[in-house]
């Protein structure tokens, strides 16, 4: 029986905003019924033995406060604080859970832009961060991981013996209000730089989803978990993608398997 690692890959949650669909309890729900979903995977994949699953958060996890000038209007929470404390309470729970199908769980993170506390106020400051320090706080027995360089928006893991590249993806560059090119053009030139190598890039952000084959490299853009998103819609053209990745990693393989999890089912 082959032992392999799970990955979730899960970005742009922002809890605390409001849409004609989406609000904190619909997070709630949909987290819910996310987790029934993966734990039938795992029985589907009864041929692999699993060490653990590591829930990767690319950021914007909170919905933030002072990102745009109306934007208390489209909130459920506005207090940012608040948004923090009742994210991370609730993910404390959904993660115990998780390590009842897994058997360990564990989290990578970074940071997103709508974490920032202000235009003037130092990157690190970031309520993303906040909210994965509550995390930690109210979770000891399961690692939750954000910190380890210089750069708190860039991180760079293993699993397996495999490089995974982390990034929420808001300084990478649009051409014609699409990102692929940006994101590819950014992959190219960071794996001729220290961060190589880098076998899969890991980002969110556009609230879209792609997977991509670049030489020996692969882009992953996980989506978002709000629903009739007007910032895609009116920044890039398209509907956002409730969709995340999951995958497996086994000693061999970067990705073995690959689902992507349609989040309002």
């Amino acid at each position: 029986m082959q032992e392999e690692t799970a990955v979730l890959v899960m970005s742009d949650l922002h809890f605390g905003k409001s849409t004609s669909t989406y609000n904190p309890d619909v997070f709630r729900q949909r987290m819910g019924d996310l987790q029934a979903r993966m734990a039938h995977i795992r029985d589907l994949l009864s041929d692999y033995r699993f060490d653990k699953l590591v829930v990767v958060c690319l950021g914007d996890a909170n919905d933030g406060t002072d990102i745009y000038a109306t934007q208390p209007h489209h909130q459920a929470i506005s207090d940012v604080e608040a948004q923090a404390n009742q994210l991370a309470e609730f993910m404390a729970g959904w993660l115990r859970k998780a390590r009842d199908t897994w058997g360990n769980v564990e989290v990578q993170a970074v940071p997103g832009n709508h974490g920032r506390t202000g235009h003037g106020a130092h990157e690190a400051a970031n309520w993303d961060r906040v909210a994965y320090r509550y995390l930690s706080l109210m979770c000891p027995d399961i690692p939750v991981i954000f910190d380890g360089n210089s750069d708190p928006f860039l991180r760079k893991i293993d699993i397996r013996g495999h490089n995974y590249l982390l990034y929420h993806g808001h300084d990478v560059r649009t051409f014609s209000s699409i990102p692929w090119y940006g994101m590819m053009l950014r992959l190219a030139r960071w794996s001729m730089s220290a961060l190589a190598p880098i076998d899969v890039f890991l980002m969110g952000h556009f609230h879209s989803y792609g997977d991509w084959q670049i030489n020996q490299s692969r882009i992953l853009a996980t989506g978002t978990m709000v629903s009739d998103d007007e910032w895609a819609f009116r920044t890039l053209g398209w509907e956002g993608a409730n969709r995340w990745h999951l995958f497996g990693v086994s000693d061999k393989r970067a990705i073995t398997w690959q689902y992507g999890l349609d989040l309002c089912q």
